[in-house]
């Protein structure tokens, strides 16, 4: 039960509290540099300090304990102080019990001080709200202060006038609005955090009001905490309701100082993840828990726990930022999986966001322009799925089926890391430093492993780049791991049957026990909570790159670079793929929470990245060429349509179709290949048919 204090010791308390070394010198600072300055921010824990039930009461009664501290600022304040002149008290690190999700605020919570947690959806410009009006009275010019509380403009009932003239008469008053006294404010909307929602529950949104000085320094996207006093307003209806709309008076914003502060890491908790970090087979235990329920796919899975630890974010001398959050994408048959991936990653990681390229806009993706809600009607942000996702995991299924104006959106997202939106008169750029796990389905239905990736995936090759690692999941029949695939899946099945039944149960025929004895390997090694601790604990780690696996890597690239050179003349590895190495290798010594990132973490991540060049760029051996990837054309595609062209170039009166065919198979090219080649310079315009079978260079 709350003690109950008198005004008198209210205000005793505050100037104790204020009257310590730190609080002094803010007063002073105050004094010294108003209306620059004008807050004082006191921290909860000393008011608590100072007196328990005293913080506690100043929790269930905000409103009255502010004006007594406000009082307590004015008496301390210098002797020439003006005393009409406001100092803002805010409060702030309110304690655990003090923050309530949005979804449990409640009617008891009306008029008390509590902090919210989310994610700001949307700040509209800062604009003047009037708190002391002046009115002048139309028949004797008396002046009038009214003071404002709520949003709708509150003109006095009578004259004032001392010398009664217009008193108890009906009158009219003229707003003075130019010597009224005004105070900056701003609205935001605030939603839940979407890494505390399951089960596909929609996020929760309050709106807040923050004044004065706090104004304007928050943007859509930020991470905060609101400080502040829950209160009620009726709704603005033609008819009177009985049910109030719920907004909070901002006090105080506390930013975001730690990445993943919303996940709580206890002293046991540390003490586990510590101990985690020392197993050997650490990195074979996070792939085993990562979808456990997907048969195989170990290197797929292994190149996504890399990138749930990601590599370090860096700054440069001259300001340039290099991004250590890597992209990942898998492209492949449909019912390989891809889907179920991305949807387990999505809740796997600390701070996920899944959204479906079917689906999704490149306003819902990015930021879409919204009207305010101040009644002017202005435009204003609302931060999108990948901004929610800032210093997270975004999941994108289906990318290929967003339209060409919605992929175009994702080009400056993944490698700089920031929206740059101009669109309703706003000019303005937003944070989105996230990994991003994509999947693509093939236009032509399955996968050709002779054709180059570009030109199967609905992508542009621009695009495709941005991709540290791109794994291409194929279905072929196989009799020996169809085997293992289906034993699998139906253990899945049996286990999940198994799990809906009590301990207890028996079931005539069956060995329950058994099942559950064999199915062990279905059961992630570490459970999602801790992992996503682990994850979460190991951002503190910015490791460096160790000598030996600085060259292990340089020598990896040249030597892989060396192919492509000679002869060849193609284009084996680019600078993209160096950094993969790097940030690979960052990951993997983050994952061990070491601080140095040693030959066996550049190893790692040489693995993988010739693990799935050697998929993509060679598929049945010989010579890789990067252009697979990056281009509709892969070297010896180009040499075939030269090849063509050439033919083409000797003949200024042009060719008929069949004797290009029969010039091009003197000089090794199939019918077929030189039909396809024909279709594809026509189409570029390279070349062009003057009449009906008869082709001429342009």
């Amino acid at each position: 039960m709350t003690v109950n204090f008198q005004d008198n010791e209210v205000l005793a308390g505050w100037e104790d509290i204020l009257g310590r070394d730190k609080y002094r010198l803010m007063i002073s600072e105050v004094s010294n540099s108003y209306p620059d300055k004008r807050s004082i921010s006191v921290s909860y824990r000393d008011v608590d300090a100072y007196n328990t039930d005293l913080a506690m009461f100043f929790l269930e009664n905000p409103d009255r304990c502010l004006r007594k501290g406000q009082e307590a600022v004015r008496n301390a304040m210098p002797p020439g102080w003006d005393r009409k002149d406001e100092v803002n008290l805010r409060i702030t690190d309110l304690p655990k019990d003090a923050k309530v999700d949005i979804r449990h605020i409640r009617a008891k919570h009306l008029g008390k001080l509590i902090a919210v947690e989310g994610l700001v959806r949307k700040a509209t410009t800062v604009r003047p709200r009037m708190t002391y009006a002046l009115f002048r009275c139309s028949r004797c010019g008396a002046e009038i202060w009214e003071k404002q509380n709520g949003m709708i403009l509150r003109e006095p009932m009578i004259c004032t006038n001392p010398d009664g003239s217009c008193n108890k008469q009906a009158t009219r008053f003229i707003l003075e609005d130019k010597e009224s006294v005004y105070i900056d404010t701003q609205k935001l909307e605030i939603q839940e955090s979407p890494e505390g929602l399951r089960g596909g529950a929609q996020p929760e949104r309050m709106t807040g009001f923050v004044e004065d000085d706090v104004a304007g320094v928050i943007t859509a996207g930020n991470r905060v905490t609101l400080n502040g006093i829950i209160r009620s307003a009726e709704k603005q209806d033609r008819d009177k309701s009985t049910v109030f709309d719920i907004f909070m008076d901002v006090l105080s914003v506390e930013f975001e100082q730690h990445e993943y502060d919303e996940i709580q890491i206890t002293e046991e908790d540390e003490e586990e993840i510590l101990g985690m970090s020392r197993d050997p087979k650490l990195y074979d235990n996070i792939v085993a828990s990562i979808s456990p329920t997907i048969y195989g796919l170990d290197e797929v899975k292994g190149a996504i726990a890399l990138q749930l630890f990601g590599g370090c974010h860096k700054e440069m001398d001259d300001g340039t930022t290099l991004r250590g959050d890597m992209h990942v994408l898998l492209v492949g048959d449909p019912g390989v999986a891809k889907s179920q991936l991305l949807r387990y990653m999505s809740a796997l990681a600390p701070r996920g966001i899944y959204a479906s390229g079917k689906s999704a806009s490149a306003a819902g993706l990015t930021a879409a322009a919204v009207k305010d809600d101040f009644g002017d009607g202005r435009w204003t942000l609302e931060a999108g799925a990948l901004v929610l996702a800032d210093k997270g995991l975004a999941c994108i299924d289906e990318l290929d089926k967003m339209t060409g104006q919605d992929r175009s959106s994702l080009h400056e997202a993944m490698e700089s890391q920031k929206i740059s939106v101009a669109k309703a008169g706003i000019t303005a750029t937003l944070q989105c430093r996230c990994s991003m796990l994509a999947a693509a389905n093939p236009k032509f239905g399955r996968f050709d492993m002779d054709m180059p990736i570009a030109g199967q995936i609905e992508l542009p090759p621009a695009l495709m780049s941005r991709f540290d690692l791109i794994f291409v999941l194929t279905d072929k029949p196989n009799a020996k791991t169809d085997n293992e695939v289906t034993t699998h899946i139906l253990n899945v099945h049996r286990r999940g049957e198994v799990r809906q039944l009590s301990e207890e149960s028996v079931v005539a025929g069956v060995d329950l026990d058994g099942i559950r004895n064999d199915t062990t390997r279905i059961r992630p090694v570490y459970a999602t909570d801790i992992m996503r601790k682990y994850v979460a604990y190991s951002k503190r780690m910015v490791p460096v790159m160790s000598d030996e696996a600085m060259a292990l890597i340089k020598d990896s690239y040249l030597s892989t670079r060396a192919m492509g050179s000679g002869e060849n003349d193609s284009v084996p590895i680019t600078p993209r793929q160096l950094e993969a190495f790097v940030r690979l290798s960052e990951a993997s010594a983050r994952m061990r929470l070491s601080p140095v990132v040693e030959k066996s973490d550049a190893q790692r991540a040489v693995y993988l990245v010739e693990y799935y060049l050697g998929k993509i760029l060679a598929p049945n051996g010989g010579q890789w060429d990067i252009d697979r990837v990056s281009s509709n054309y892969a070297k010896k595609d180009r040499d075939k349509l030269k090849m063509v062209l050439g033919i083409l170039e000797g003949e200024p009166d042009g060719l008929s179709e069949e004797e290009l065919i029969s010039k091009a198979l003197s000089e090794g090219l199939s019918e077929s290949e030189t039909r396809k080649n024909l279709t594809s310079l026509e189409q570029t315009g390279v070349i062009y048919s003057p009449k009906n079978g008869h082709y001429k260079k342009a």
